[in-house]
């Protein structure tokens, strides 16, 4: 479906617009209007404009004026990136690429916090607390962090303990829809020992409406807090320990919603009684799903803890780095399968438990002649237990599943810079690592209405569904579990293997330094390790190879106007092998393929501009070309109104070579406009306008036309008045004003007729009542 929405006139030309990167709170830069963006993208503090990397900052201040708690919520407003939910948890897409969701993959875009990898897709339902900044680094970032960044990294850096007190509190009221609190303090515990403590309180309703259960979801319910200790035992050693913990439960798992296509709706196709009136499934804000005379009842408990001791010891000009993180987390979640108001499918459970050890040494130089270096090594032990059960109503079946996966991985990794001159510059990147890995998953085909393992009966009673394909009433079980494998991809099972994986992953780069900017080429590689699917539901889905990437990038890091503006620019191009992808089966079920090879390339655009004493512009844009270079085999979209261009010779699967790829707009970006005035008595009125943009994009792997989200634009405001003397303000956000409806994810609903979809919907119009104070 084409959401009837066009980009508006405001969209449009903010493609044409000077755009800007949002800035650090930070000090004015000598002899510049606007202050200098520090970031630590190569693991040492810089000026944003000394990094050779396509990168957008975000300090604190601007996730607390927005009211932004996840990456979710933050990728909205950041050209080339996308974080959606999926059926199985989240998947985070860079410049066109991105696995999807399996439990038997990290995704393609690395998630760091404090250092500690998070790459798991559930991990990402932590919202966001006591921030420093975030920083958004696209393309492969190997060298440095390593470990499935094939596409980009999310470094986020937390507020570490002061020698003063300082500290803040900050609310948000979202009118029908809940509230959030948010607050930190810290001070000097003694001579040498600091310390800071955060929480975060969320309560939710939920934007969309479940008609069924008499509620609005997803109801929402979080506590996170942190703790933070530095000590200084030595004037040459500093030690900073972090404890966090987040809690979570909620009614709704996800904002889904069943979508018909039109021919349904005008009578052209007659749907089955059972689904009722078919000019219900319409994108709204009302859902209808979970079936309370079944026991079905959607939600979740998640309950994650995170620890990390981070030790720096200086050695003269050489400084020895430790840092290790410990992580676990558990969930507990019930969800309708098939997201509408039918008995057909519904997960009875799903129990994930999580385990991950990681353990970094670097040692960084800090020499005043023409070279220096960054060298270290890494180890990290995961441990994955995942189990669920899907209740299959048309089979009168129940799938449990069990899978577990183990896995191991070092690294050794050095960065070495040298200067020609004070112009020239050039980097050496290089890693070599090792993951062994070891998994197993078993997939029982169980009877529903009695319970018994449908391989142990003596005779198998055929479901009406099955019988009405011109099957018996009765058959034998080896049989009928023959006919489920054959036709409908569902096979019981139990599978199990290791596998180890090395690579060797350099990278080079070359800058050069001018009065007012900056120019570089870099080329780098990257791999994602292979691994073994967490979800299939027959044995041949069972192992998948690594990915690995190839990319070339020129760029420029620009001032301009005597200081008054900047300006950054990114050409790109990166040629992947192997993608990995979760698909859905178009049944029941997700399983991992290799997509072959394909190519994104692009330009990214990012600046700020101080036009006049108290006016900003900024933003970021983004131009995208994703195409699959060789993609056979992939699966083919099922439509009543649209038929595939592309069906390969069996008449199953599709060749995708030469089509673009999912969550791959040609344009995105956002655009913001700033104004301040002082009124008086030391009060001062902020103003910030915000336009997000993006081009038509599909939001399913099959590229089905009908879920694709047509090109759009998105229109924000605050006003805020502030007292900075005295710490207080308090602003009024309107998000969405001009109330589009826009999706970011849909596949196929799971056992209904072709023709109908499972979409998840992004959120209309909100306004929102802010306060701050901050000491």
């Amino acid at each position: 479906m084409y959401l009837n929405s066009k980009l508006s006139a405001l969209a449009l030309s903010t493609s044409l617009a000077l755009t800007s990167a949002w800035a650090q709170e930070a000090p004015p830069a000598e002899d510049s209007g606007l202050e200098v963006i520090m970031v630590s993208a190569q693991k040492r503090s810089q000026s944003v404009k000394d990094v050779p990397i396509s990168i957008t900052a975000i300090p604190a201040q601007k996730l607390i004026d927005n009211n932004l708690s996840t990456a979710e919520q933050l990728s909205s407003s950041i050209a080339n990136f996308s974080v959606g939910q999926t059926g199985q948890g989240f998947a985070i897409n860079m410049r066109g690429l991105g696995s999807g969701s399996n439990q038997g993959f990290e995704q393609t875009v690395g998630t760091y916090v404090d250092g500690i990898y998070r790459g798991r897709a559930q991990l990402m339902r932590s919202s966001f607390l006591d921030v420093e900044r975030i920083e958004v680094l696209r393309g492969p970032q190997s060298t440095l962090f390593g470990k499935n960044t094939t596409a980009g990294a999310l470094n986020i850096l937390t507020a570490k303990p002061t020698d003063d007190l300082r500290g803040y509190l900050h609310g948000a009221y979202e009118l029908d829809n809940g509230y959030s609190l948010e607050g930190a303090v810290g001070n000097a515990l003694t001579d040498n020992l600091q310390g800071r403590v955060a929480l975060k309180l969320i309560n939710e309703d939920g934007f969309l409406h479940n008609s069924l259960m008499g509620r609005d979801e997803v109801a929402r319910n979080s506590l996170l807090g942190r703790v933070s200790l530095a000590w200084q035992p030595a004037d040459d050693v500093d030690v900073l320990l972090r404890y966090q913990f987040d809690r979570e439960d909620s009614d709704g798992v996800r904002n889904a919603q069943p979508v018909a296509e039109p021919i349904y709706l005008n009578g052209g196709a007659q749907l089955p009684d059972y689904f009722g009136d078919p000019r219900q499934y319409v994108l709204d804000d009302v859902t209808q799903k979970g079936l309370r005379e079944l026991g079905e009842d959607e939600g979740t408990d998640y309950q994650a803890d995170h620890l990390t001791l981070d030790v720096q010891w200086q050695l003269g000009e050489l400084s020895l780095t430790s840092v290790t993180g410990w992580q676990r987390y558990d969930l507990a979640l019930t969800s309708d399968g098939d997201d509408s108001p039918v008995p057909l499918v519904y997960r009875q459970y799903n129990d994930e438990e999580y385990r991950q050890l990681s353990q970094e040494l670097r040692l960084t130089s800090d020499w005043q002649g023409a070279f220096n270096f960054i060298a270290g090594a890494y180890y990290q032990e995961t441990e994955l237990d995942f189990a669920e059960a899907y209740r299959i109503y048309p089979l009168n079946a129940l799938g449990p599943r069990d899978y577990q996966n183990d896995s191991d991985t070092w690294a050794l990794f050095s960065q070495l810079d040298y200067s020609f001159n004070d112009h020239w510059q050039a980097t050496l990147g290089l890693r070599y690592s090792q993951e062994d890995k070891q998994a197993s998953r078993t997939l029982t085909l169980v009877e529903l209405s009695s319970g018994e393992v449908i391989a142990e009966q003596d005779i198998v009673n055929v479901p009406d569904m099955l019988q009405a394909m011109g099957l018996p009433a009765q058959l034998p079980p080896e049989i009928y579990l023959g006919i489920l494998a054959s036709e409908l991809q569902l096979e019981q099972h139990a599978v199990s293997g290791e596998r180890t994986e090395k690579a060797f992953s350099p990278a080079l780069n070359i800058k050069y330094k001018f009065d007012g900017g900056m120019l570089y080429g870099a080329v780098s590689t990257g791999t994602k390790a292979g691994g073994f699917d967490a979800r299939a539901n027959v044995a041949k889905d069972w192992e998948f190879e690594d990915e690995s990437v190839l990319a070339y990038e020129l760029g420029a890091k620009l001032t301009l106007d005597d200081g008054s503006a900047d300006l950054n620019l990114a050409l790109f191009n990166m040629e992947f092998e192997d993608l990995q992808t979760s698909t859905f089966d178009g049944t029941a079920g997700f399983f991992v393929e290799n997509g072959g090879k394909s190519t994104s390339r692009g330009v990214e655009l990012d600046g700020r501009w101080q036009f006049a004493d108290n006016w900003r512009l900024s933003g970021n844009l983004a131009w995208l070309d994703f195409s699959w270079d060789e993609f056979k085999g992939a699966k083919c979209f099922y439509s009543l109104m649209y038929t595939p261009d592309n069906v390969e010779a069996d008449g199953q699967s599709c060749d995708m070579s030469g089509k673009t790829g999912a969550f791959a707009p040609k344009w995105s970006g956002s655009l913001d406009l700033d104004y301040l005035m002082e009124i008086g008595d030391g009060l001062e009125l902020k103003v910030n306008l915000q336009s997000q943009f993006k081009s038509m994009h599909y939001t399913n792997y099959d590229l089905n036309p009908f879920t694709a989200q047509s090109g759009y634009g998105k229109l924000n405001l605050r006003v805020a008045l502030a007292d900075y003397a005295n710490g207080w303000s308090v602003a009024l956000l309107g998000k969405n004003l001009t109330d589009k409806n826009t999706i970011n994810y849909s596949t196929d609903m799971s056992f209904g007729p072709v023709g109908m979809y499972s979409v998840y919907t992004e959120q209309g119009r909100s306004v929102t009542l802010q306060f701050g104070y901050q000491f």
